[in-house]
């Protein structure tokens, strides 16, 4: 009989994109066997769609939407391997992505966090779409300036601490990372490399960070019941820290890009702000005030 697997990878879709295809494809092709099962909610059939590209992985379907941390958790009750690591649909795992993982989980961490790269490196709106988004997960940062997410857990943190809220609309993985004490907490490890897929579009960048904003300001309202004003201080703020991340953080062209891109990056975080500031003050997407 085959060895089991060691980690199982959990790739999560919405509504079957297409892109679905190339995200377990990044996860077939890594050099490891891997455990994958493929988590499809708010319909359209995944399974079709990766069978039409030659993609044999266990899928589940399923017709309505799930939040992040109900989709998770399918995934963890449908896998066995160990380790349990998670891939969105709109994200790619670059080369060594999960044999970096196994490393340290099999040296006894167990928790391990990955960093994020540019899927359009030259293109200065997906830059700035990068760095708004992840200028703490860059892989040039130290450990001590980098956010501990896009992380793989040992399974034995969710028999001991429970799984992730099926409630929140975003802030799963915060909320889960915050139960867990601060021995168990994600190791940085820039060599696990998630590649995400930008906008290229100024528009929808621009929605895109709108939309970022006002979950963040929804899960803000939620546990903190802020006045509007300190969550878009909170967001726009960062505008002071973008540019030394990027340069400490990235290197060479990519980084030459990335500074060039900083203009449409505070346009973007103006946006992401005003997201917050009304996630905040008007709460979630059935119009209930905080």
């Amino acid at each position: 009989m085959a060895e089991r697997p060691d980690l199982a990878v959990v790739v999560i879709g919405f509504r079957a994109p297409a892109e679905l295809v190339a995200a377990v494809r990044s996860v077939l092709d890594q050099n490891i066997r891997l455990e994958i099962v493929v988590v499809n909610t708010g319909g359209g059939n995944a399974k079709a769609l990766l069978a039409d590209c030659g993609i044999d992985v266990r899928v589940i379907d399923v017709e309505e939407r799930l939040l992040a941390g109900a989709a998770r958790n399918r995934g963890i009750v449908a896998t066995q391997a160990p380790f349990v690591a998670f891939l969105a649909d709109d994200c790619l795992a670059h080369p060594g992505w999960a044999e970096a993982r196994l490393q340290r989980h099999r040296e006894g961490i167990p928790a391990v966090a990955s960093a994020i790269s540019n899927s359009h490196p030259r293109n200065l709106v997906a830059c700035a779409a990068h760095l708004v988004t992840y200028m703490r997960r860059l892989p040039g940062l130290p450990a001590e300036k980098a956010q501990r997410y896009g992380v793989s857990f040992d399974r034995t943190l969710f028999e001991r601490y429970g799984v992730f809220d099926e409630r929140m609309r975003s802030g799963e993985d915060t909320e889960f990372l915050a139960r867990l004490p601060e021995a168990l907490r994600p190791v940085w490890e820039p060599r696990v490399l998630t590649i995400h897929r930008n906008e290229t579009s100024l528009f929808k960048l621009l929605a895109d960070q709108y939309r970022r904003g006002r979950r963040y300001g929804v899960y803000l309202g939620s546990i903190d019941a802020e006045k509007s004003v300190r969550p878009f201080r909170k967001v726009f703020r960062d505008r002071r820290n973008v540019g030394k991340l990027a340069k400490e953080g990235l290197s060479g062209k990519e980084r030459t890009f990335a500074r060039l891109s900083l203009p449409i990056v505070w346009i973007a975080l103006f946006a992401k702000s005003l997201g917050a500031s009304v996630g905040a003050r008007y709460g979630d997407k059935t119009g209930r005030r905080r």
